[in-house]
């Protein structure tokens, strides 16, 4: 009876050792920068004697880095986090607009050009506050390849006082072929006081379908106006 137990026990250590094997063999390791999952070809993944190797230039240029091979020696430049800071928040102040016309227009081209910095810029703290980890977790795009949002003709422009408008507008909704519908938006938009000057920035996004463009980030859907 023990002798079969042993047996049995053997049987099961074997097998166990044999599926490890397997299923390490057949696990390929994946490769993440930010969140961003990466083709193994891409950053040319090898895997020599239990050790991952990928290539040293494709990982530092990706993070905006240089390599250089000099004196038998290879020189790796990267980029500092705060240098890039500085020149994000130098686009962000050059973007902030000086009237409500202007924060609109540039949220419209931030929508119609699929960036999501643009229309970041141009957004109140409270909502970009909101939004910042979406953004982020979309890589700062948005929108899709088709429809998009085509040129605005005509914005209805309304004082709700002093530091608050609301910019109403139609837009067409366009593919390679042409025209395919419309939509409707309506931008709450205030003044805002900075650390230098004052400027005007989005605090609300309504449109009649959200998604109509795609993805869109921080906007809600615009309600009926009553009798209509």
């Amino acid at each position: 009876m023990k002798k079969k137990v042993k047996i049995m026990i053997a049987a099961c250590s074997a097998f166990v050792l044999i599926s490890g094997s397997a299923l390490a063999a057949a696990a390929v390791p994946r490769i993440f920068i930010n969140k961003a999952e990466f083709a193994q070809s891409y950053l040319k993944l090898k895997e020599e004697n239990g050790t991952t190797m990928v290539s040293l230039r494709a990982i530092v240029e990706e993070l905006k880095g240089e390599v250089t091979f000099k004196d038998n020696a290879i020189h790796v430049s990267l980029p500092e986090a705060s240098h890039l800071k500085h020149q994000v928040d130098g686009f962000q102040n050059g973007l902030q607009a000086q009237t409500p016309e202007e924060a609109a227009e540039t949220w419209i081209r931030g929508v119609q050009r699929r960036s999501g910095p643009m229309q970041y810029a141009v957004m109140a703290p409270s909502l970009q506050k909101s939004t910042k980890q979406e953004f982020e977790d979309n890589f700062w795009v948005t929108g899709g390849s088709s429809p998009h949002m085509g040129d605005v003709a005509k914005k209805d422009v309304k004082s709700l006082s002093p530091n608050k408008v609301q910019i109403s507008f139609d837009y067409p909704l366009t593919v390679s072929t042409g025209k395919i519908g419309s939509g409707k938006a309506s931008l709450i938009i205030e003044k805002v006081s900075g650390t230098g000057n004052d400027y005007w920035a989005i605090s609300e996004i309504n449109l009649e379908d959200p998604g109509d463009t795609g993805l869109m980030i921080g906007a809600i859907p615009l309600q009926p106006q009553k009798g209509k």
